[in-house]
């Protein structure tokens, strides 16, 4: 017994003494912008969303809302998207006007964008491509940054120059909308500065002392809102707002909206979202990761000694009760307590969306056109179309877990559903 004992105690220093080394070992950065809301890397936006949330004045939240699904909301909000590279569709630049229209405030920052948004918008935006290893080569050069220099709400803010790599702010517009202010601006020069006077023919030498002032954010009045582009999407991560106190840059483009509930949305650009268990956050970290595989190496040796056979006494096993009644009772009280009324509405809507798809071959689950299959549910029940598409609009939020109901409102849609099954 003391054998095992030391052996276990052995044991359990030396995997003290690996996570102990492991964890003072210099940690590796990844440099690939995700822009993701869990990514502590330099071009994640988990400490940007941190900083966000406790700075802003309203609500703030992340999800992968899409423009066409917030216009069914009639609350007029502040809508933030991030990305490398901002592929926006025609039904995508729709939603997003209509948005606009009805007095939203919305910032697109990236590097690029869709043919859809810049010929709605009437701006050009010169493409730059981020390579660390370009970054790198400058940094260890120890060359000078380069400024931003802060032009828009004079009345609000006073002029202002912000230092960072022009690795990190490559792209600007070279044309915007003669209706829209620019906020933010550097200076380009050489072929570059060509370009920006709409000189696309590149000569066989071009001056280098050849400039030109040319915007990198700027914001245009649609309708009772307003539309912010960014051509600096770099800027607003992590690196970005803990690069000295360049954070204010963020904060001041996102000040013009910050009457308004924030949604930062990470559809366009930025990769689905992964759950987040213990064990994969556990994996994602090289020394946690050592750990896990020597406890479990650890473990399969401690079967292997004490894998021998030993006698225990043979358990009862009394037949099992009907309990149905008691569970029901049991679950009835829990949700009675935790006045949970969303989670009772979406278990309703699983067994319609299984009443429907045996009666009807009809998947309710499937959003991609609603107007449809209110249609054919119509056809089928009798049932007002009108009134189907207001119960689906309003459950869609609830089944993604985004909204929570009062108890009439539940005891509403719960009717509603039945008064379909019952018409199948």
């Amino acid at each position: 017994m003391k054998g095992r004992i030391w052996f276990i105690l052995g044991i359990l220093l030396f995997l003290g003494l690996m996570v102990v080394v492991e964890y003072n070992q210099p940690k590796r950065f990844v440099w690939t912008p995700t822009f993701g809301r869990y990514d502590h890397q330099p071009f994640g936006c988990a400490v940007f969303d941190e900083l966000i949330s406790e700075a802003w004045p309203e609500e703030y939240w992340v999800s992968r809302y899409s423009f066409q699904e917030l216009t069914y909301d009639s609350t007029n909000y502040a809508v933030v998207a991030i990305a490398q590279h901002m592929d926006l569709t025609r039904t995508d630049v729709d939603a997003l006007l209509e948005l606009a229209e009805q007095g939203s405030k919305i910032l697109l920052a990236a590097t690029t964008f869709s043919v859809h948004l810049t010929d709605t918008l009437h701006f050009r935006c010169f493409p730059s491509y981020f390579r660390v290893q370009e970054l790198r080569n400058y940094a260890s050069a120890l060359k000078s940054r380069e400024p931003i220099y802060w032009v828009g709400d004079t009345a609000r803010y006073a002029p202002r120059t912000f230092q960072f790599f022009p690795q990190l702010c490559g792209s600007y517009f070279s044309k915007r909308d003669s209706l829209s202010t620019s906020l933010a601006e550097i200076q380009v020069t050489g072929y570059q500065a060509r370009w920006a006077r709409g000189e696309y023919e590149e000569p066989d030498s071009v001056a280098e002392t050849d400039t030109a002032t040319v915007s990198v954010a700027f914001s245009m009045p649609v309708g009772e809102g307003e539309i912010t582009l960014v051509s600096t999407p770099l800027l607003l991560t992590n690196y970005g707002v803990l690069d000295g106190a360049n954070a204010t840059y963020a904060l001041r483009l996102l000040s013009r909206m910050t009457d308004l509930p924030l949604i930062r949305t990470e559809v366009y650009g930025s990769p689905d979202i992964e759950p987040q268990s213990p064990l994969r956050y556990f994996l994602s970290q090289r020394s946690l990761r050592w750990a896990v595989y020597l406890t479990m190496a650890t473990i399969l040796l401690f079967m292997v000694f004490t894998a021998r056979r030993r006698q225990r006494p043979i358990p009862v096993v009394r037949a099992p009760g009907n309990k149905s009644l008691e569970f029901t009772e049991l679950i009835g009280t829990l949700y009675y307590r935790k006045k949970n009324h969303a989670d009772l509405v979406r278990k309703k809507f699983t067994y319609l969306a299984e009443q429907l798809r045996r009666h009807m071959q009809t998947d309710i689950e499937d959003e991609t056109d609603d107007e449809a299959l209110c249609r054919r549910i119509a056809r089928k029940t009798g049932l007002d179309e009108g009134n189907l598409r207001i119960l689906f609009r309003g459950l869609r939020p609830v089944m993604h877990g985004d909204r929570e109901i009062s108890e009439e409102l539940m005891k509403a849609y719960i009717d509603r559903m039945n008064e379909i099954i019952n018409q199948l």
